[in-house]
């Protein structure tokens, strides 16, 4: 049992990290349209989905 909460703890730890990612993303995501930078904009709507998904598996393995 121990070995399932380090795993989750681990999970839940990533999770946050993914977070956080995903802030900086969508912030850098608004600047960049702020800025008419559409091509960059696009390039990091790819980084979220992507950070996206990865929350949602890590999450399917923390279950």
């Amino acid at each position: 049992m121990k070995e399932n909460k380090h795993l989750v703890s681990k999970e839940g730890a990533r999770i946050m990290e993914i977070q956080d990612l995903l802030i900086d993303r969508y912030v850098e995501q608004r600047e960049a349209l702020d800025k008419g930078n559409r091509c960059h904009a696009i390039e990091l709507e790819f980084e979220i989905k992507e950070l996206l998904r990865e929350k949602a598996r890590v999450k399917a393995l923390a279950a």
